[in-house]
This record gives structure tokens, C-alpha cells and sequence, in this order.
């Protein structure tokens, strides 16, 4: 039977071993372990994180990172934790000429840019001012381990996250995910809405959902 909690600390060597066996193709696994744990542990340190594990017989199965208010989490995350995963990027970046290459063709000047703006905000405006528009929440990671497919992990962790996002007043929460068919039929089953497709800094394609907690 699975069950769902949120995210402990306790949890992140069986999370980040999920997320490089499940994401081994994407960017941010190629920083390696030591990053990873870094970026789960900051992440579930943030106000407005929401981070999910699923256990089957008390084994993590699966695990779920989103955000409330992404734009808020993000700019927390960066100010209180950026130095070190930066720090943590670069000194993996140094062991391969590869990886290096590509953070800087593809990060380099998005990461500058907004350390500059998050500095810049912190001079011109309250910390604690609101955003014009409606907040939309975001899941960005669901990891859920192949052998366990086809158990309900997946629809018990964005299950989870969606009823978490509700409770804080938010209405719509979007994610994107890599256009296979698998992950595409298995959003809308659950009542997610294709809005369109798009491509990473990488060059990595994705599909952009959105759910309407109102719906």
C-alpha cells in the first residue's frame, strides 16, 4: 500500500539515488550526488516548497518537488542557498570538460542575470511584497521507481501535491514534463490540460500541462 508524506531530511539519500536512476538523462543529475543533495535539502528548506516521498513498506518509492509560489521559493532558494550550489555546480564542473561546457553555453548568462535582479530587488523593495496576478504553482519533479510503476505512486504523490497547493489559496498549478506517451496520458487520466510544448535552455523538449483546482 502506498502512502505519501512530506519530505525529510532523513529521505534525501533514497531520493537523490531515485532521481539519478529515473533523470539520469537530465541536467541537473549530471552535477552528481553530492549536488543533488545539496539542491533537495535547499529546496525542502524553502517557505512555499512543497516536496513529497511515497513509501511502500516504509521503502522510498517516490518523490515529488513543486512550489506553491515558484516565483517567491525560487528567489528565497537562490538568496539563502545559491552560493553553495553554485559552489557545488562549479566543483563538478571542474572534473568534466563537457559538463562545463555546457553550463556555460546554456546557464552561465541566465544564472548572472538573475543573481543581478535578485540583488537588485532586495534595494528596491520590501521582501515581503506581493506580486501583481494570480499565483500559479508548479510541480517540477515526480520521480517514481520502475519497479513500482503501475502501483498508483505517481497519482498518490501529485494527488498529494495538488490537495497542498489547494491549501495555500492557489488555483491553477502547471508542470512540464518530456513529451513521451507514457507521461502524457498519464497527466491527462488524471485531469490535467495540454497547453503547448516547449524547449529547455538544453535544447530538451517538453509538454506544458496546467490544472484548474477549481475545476
Amino acid at each position: 500500500m502506498v502512502s505519501v508524506r512530506p519530505m525529510q531530511d532523513r529521505d534525501l539519500d533514497a531520493v537523490v539515488a531515485l532521481h539519478r536512476e529515473v533523470l539520469d538523462m537530465e541536467f541537473l543529475s549530471r552535477f552528481g550526488p553530492r549536488f543533488l543533495r545539496s539542491y533537495y535539502r535547499a529546496w525542502i528548506s524553502t517557505p512555499g516548497a512543497v516536496a513529497l516521498v511515497a513509501l511502500e513498506d516504509g521503502v522510498v518509492v517516490g518523490g515529488l518537488l513543486g512550489a506553491s509560489d515558484p516565483g517567491r521559493h525560487v528567489r528565497a532558494m537562490v538568496r539563502d542557498y545559491g552560493v553553495t550550489l553554485a559552489l557545488r555546480q562549479v566543483g563538478a564542473a571542474l572534473s568534466d570538460p563537457r559538463l562545463a561546457r555546457d553550463l556555460v553555453a546554456t546557464r552561465a548568462v541566465r544564472y548572472a542575470r538573475g543573481l543581478a535582479r535578485l540583488v537588485a530587488s532586495r534595494w528596491r523593495q520590501p521582501a515581503n511584497v506581493v506580486p501583481s496576478g494570480p499565483v500559479i504553482g508548479e510541480i517540477t519533479h515526480v520521480l517514481v521507481a520502475p519497479r513500482s510503476q503501475g502501483r498508483g505512486v505517481g497519482r498518490a504523490l501529485v494527488e498529494g501535491a495538488l490537495a497542498a497547493i489547494r491549501a495555500t489559496g492557489v488555483r491553477r498549478v502547471e508542470l512540464v514534463t518530456p513529451p513521451d506517451l507514457a507521461a502524457r496520458h498519464f497527466y491527462e487520466r488524471l485531469g490535467w490540460r495540454l497547453t503547448g510544448e516547449m524547449a529547455s535552455r538544453s535544447g530538451e523538449p517538453f509538454l506544458r500541462f496546467v490544472y484548474d483546482l477549481d475545476a
